[in-house]
């Protein structure tokens, strides 16, 4: 059984960078591993570019992407971002914004 994520970014017009985490979504994991690998701006932006995940560990190292990866969603806003993380079946929700990950249980 997996435990799927939502990982978004924030953007400063009130809209955000949204992607699918299909296994280990758990903030003992995923959550330890955004905030330790993947802490700034930049480095977010280059984690969502690669759209839809595996994992955020692979053997190599680094995040692991589903073969047929769908890119980043862009959504309006936060009820929208809620929307697009309960149809990909996510048990929780992550967003950085201002420089800081926020989790949230769904």
């Amino acid at each position: 059984m997996s435990t799927r994520a939502t990982i978004a970014c924030a953007n400063e017009d009130g809209t955000f960078q949204a992607t699918y985490l299909h296994y280990d979504g758990y903030p003992e994991f995923a959550g330890v591993i955004l905030n330790q690998r993947f802490n700034s701006i930049e480095k977010v932006s280059a984690l969502l570019a690669g759209g839809e995940l595996r994992s955020l560990t692979s053997e190599a190292g680094g995040p692991e992407y589903l073969a047929r990866a769908r890119p980043p969603k862009h959504v309006c806003d936060t009820r929208s971002l809620l929307e697009f993380a309960r149809n990909c079946d996510a048990n929780y929700l992550y967003v950085f914004q201002n420089q800081t990950w926020q989790c949230q249980k769904l």
